[in-house]
């Protein structure tokens, strides 16, 4: 994992962040490429590069700064931006063809507020290539987020000075044409409170179906946020408050009413339900009520919550993200044993009276 502090403009920080990454996104680039056309019906690079393309559209309409961002990282990386923007959407892009198992999210109610943890589960090429920036971006609040190498910031869990904290799981229903999931998160990640954040997030039209987890330190308020493209639920957004019990949340639809069945449901490849279950049984039986008990928790191997690349070529744990909002706390444990340090912490906002 890369640690990087940054801070300036969109793209004085993508600058930044292309330079130190240069290394792993020319070699990310020729693995993404390869796992897409072997792994996914997309096809061709040229396909890949046309829906790169629309995608960049559609961020250039709605928020500039994420290609500023983009366009600043492949400056610093030299690299072609059309290379960049395969690799920056290619969530995106493998959705419209095959769906895939990632992340977990548990909320447990402390005395000192919601503790949000959290595994960050992707494509195995990624292990130990993560990115964990520390950036202020010019009139925005400074922001602590994983992400990766050749991505936008934040994508796999952040905390930023005003106390909005964001995790994300992939569903899996079809995805539609819309606006980039990742852009979109980005944005809500530098919001000012969680209504802003929540706006973001949820605003139309959406492209892939997702649940948000999306916290609040100065309010103390946490919420289950699920969206959804039209045309997929009868609802495209459902906003639930957690609380006061433990929340769970994996990568099969609970809250959205889905036009047709959720497909991580089916038991083909998907080991949502399963990894749910396990969750909610921790709940109740081993309910982790410190920041460290929680590390401990999702980062500990069992081949249903945390995944090597020996129990699932698809999505391995990368990592394991842990945030205390009311307390400005976040901290991040790599997956990868070999990893020094492996443990960061990191005070993001002063702690709340």
């Amino acid at each position: 994992m890369r640690f990087l502090q940054c801070q300036g403009s969109f793209e004085d920080v993508g600058r930044q962040v292309g330079e130190a990454c240069r290394p792993d996104m020319l070699d990310l680039y020729e693995r993404i490429v390869a796992y897409q056309i072997n792994t996914t019906t997309v096809g061709s690079i040229r396909r890949m590069r046309e829906i790169a393309t629309e995608y960049s559209r559609r961020t250039d309409a709605s928020w500039p700064s994420a290609t500023t961002f983009l366009r600043g990282m492949a400056e610093g990386s030299k690299m072609p931006f059309e290379k960049i923007a395969i690799i920056a959407y290619s969530e995106e892009i493998a959705s419209e063809f095959i769906p895939s198992s990632k992340c977990s999210t548990l909320v447990v109610p402390t005395t000192r507020g919601a503790l949000i943890g959290h595994n960050e589960d992707y494509e195995p090429h990624y292990f130990g290539k993560m990115v964990l920036l520390d950036a202020t971006f010019d009139g925005y609040p400074r922001t602590v987020g994983l992400t990766y190498p050749g991505q936008l910031p934040n994508l796999a869990g952040s905390l930023n000075a005003k106390g909005v904290a964001i995790t994300n799981n992939s569903l899996w229903p079809d995805t539609r044409p819309g606006l980039s999931k990742q852009v979109q998160h980005f944005r809500a990640s530098l919001a000012e409170d969680l209504e802003e954040a929540v706006g973001h997030l949820a605003k139309p039209p959406i492209a892939l179906t997702t649940h948000y987890t999306v916290a609040h330190g100065p309010t103390g308020t946490a919420v289950s946020l699920e969206v959804a493209g039209a045309g997929i639920a009868e609802e495209t957004v459902s906003f639930v408050t957690i609380g006061p019990g433990p929340f769970c949340h994996t990568n099969h639809v609970r809250a959205l009413r889905l036009k047709e069945p959720d497909p991580a449901l089916d038991g083909s490849g998907s080991n949502s339900p399963a990894r749910l279950a396990k969750l909610e049984s921790h709940a109740r039986t081993r309910k982790p009520r410190t920041p460290k008990a929680m590390l401990d928790l999702l980062a500990e191997n069992d081949g249903v919550l945390h995944r090597t690349s020996l129990q699932n070529l698809y999505s391995v744990t990368l990592a394991t993200v842990v945030i205390r909002p009311q307390t400005g706390e976040i901290w991040i444990r790599d997956a990868d044993p070999a990893a020094e340090p492996r443990d960061r912490r990191f005070l993001v906002r002063p702690p709340l009276n």
